[in-house]
């Protein structure tokens, strides 16, 4: 255990040495925030699995669970030992939390207080408080009541919480987060509307979020299914780019929509949940009976977390791959439907300028973070569109 700590502490110490003051040498497209930022994400990447390995060799989380199924039932239990494992994820990923909340503020990108975002992080390890006990208390029941089954069931139970955070998070749980309002009336909305009423979705709900409190960075989403499509719009996209660069971004997004990327990803969702469902089944058998423990049990926990998410972890290039095509057939939607096509070029540009992320990462970069393509690919895809076009 004292070598896996080390080795994780080198290779924090290596990706710290690397990307802020190599990578930016050799690739000097990439701003210091960039780099600082991969440094970020690299350092947390592994940093749960090691977490849950540690904790599943400690004898002290041993006794501990030992001595809560002893002194209370199942449910209590439950929640007191995932209290003290979330408290100690929150305690240990902090450092590098407020790593990359800093690089936003240096770098201009956040514009978000302290005190705030600091509530917005108590808020997120709440929720995944409620989350995991949730998920441990319901899989002890099912593991002591079918031991063979329990990882289908388990499964099945993934179909309602698919539908929570594809359905009722966006109306209910993010505006715990955010100030969601009516997109206000003018000529924006009526251009919007005529888009939504050529995709198909004439009744979508046109909303603005106010981010100009947290970043000045663009976004805009879509989000819903069936007939609750809700267009969200950033106010600092609507006062930082023409409207002709706003319409490209809500085309976009609506590409996701009438493409039915919500569906895909839910159903990949629940492809790849049955896989890491299986094969943790499959594997933990012989861990548990090294220690004589009975899936079910308090003790076998960790294993468990350990297990779903070094297979996340293994199975995520392949999750960002179908991101970053779904994200080039949006764009290939833009093109066909947006009024201005290059106003594409001008907005993915200033969306740089902006964000001042990585325009054209290393593909190992991409392949093991990016959920978009290169800015400038995109850029370059929009070039190759017109010239195409104009050859017609």
């Amino acid at each position: 255990m004292r070598r896996l700590v080390i080795a994780y502490s080198l290779y924090v110490i290596a990706i710290w040495i690397f990307f802020p003051f190599i990578y930016p040498e050799l690739h000097t497209d990439a701003s210091r925030y960039a780099s600082i930022g991969h440094a970020v994400y690299f350092s947390r990447l592994p940093l749960l699995p090691v977490l849950l390995y540690i904790v599943w060799k400690s004898q002290r989380w041993k006794e501990l669970a030992a001595s809560l199924e002893r002194q209370l039932s199942r449910l209590p239990a439950a929640a007191v030992f995932v209290l003290v494992l979330v408290l100690l994820y929150g305690v240990v990923q902090l450092p590098f939390r407020l790593a990359g909340y800093w690089n936003a503020r240096h770098a201009a990108i956040s514009v978000q207080p302290f005190v705030d975002w600091l509530r917005e992080y108590a808020l997120s390890l709440l929720l995944l408080y409620l989350a995991v006990t949730a998920v441990v208390y319901l899989s002890q029941l099912l593991m002591k009541k079918f031991p063979q089954k329990w990882w289908i069931l388990l499964w099945v139970m993934l179909v309602p919480c698919a539908f929570f955070v594809v359905y009722v998070q966006p109306i209910w749980i993010d505006p715990l987060y955010e100030d969601f309002h009516r997109l206000r009336e003018g000529q924006l909305r009526t251009q919007i509307q005529q888009l939504t009423a050529e995709a198909g979705i004439p009744d979508a709900t046109l909303l603005e979020i106010g981010k100009s409190s947290d970043t000045v960075t663009y976004n805009a989403y879509v989000t819903g299914v069936f007939d609750s499509a809700r267009v969200v719009l950033y106010d600092t996209t609507i006062e930082g780019l023409e409207q002709e660069e706003v319409l490209f971004i809500v085309a976009h997004e609506i590409g996701h929509y009438v493409l039915h990327h919500v569906y895909w990803g839910t159903a990949g969702f629940l492809v790849l949940g049955l896989l890491l469902l299986w094969v943790t089944k499959r594997l933990s058998a012989n861990y548990l009976a090294k220690r004589r423990l009975q899936a079910h049990q308090l003790q076998a926990v960790p294993l468990f977390l350990l297990m779903l998410t070094a297979f996340q972890l293994v199975s995520q290039p392949v999750s960002l791959y179908v991101s970053r095509e779904m994200e080039q057939q949006a764009d290939a939607y833009a093109l066909e439907h947006a009024p201005d096509t290059e106003a594409g070029i001008r907005m993915f540009q200033k969306m740089q300028s902006v964000s001042k992320g990585d325009p054209d990462p290393w593909p190992i970069i991409t392949w093991m973070r990016s959920t978009h393509p290169p800015m400038q690919d995109r850029i370059e895809t929009i070039k190759e569109y017109i010239e195409n076009k104009q050859k017609q």
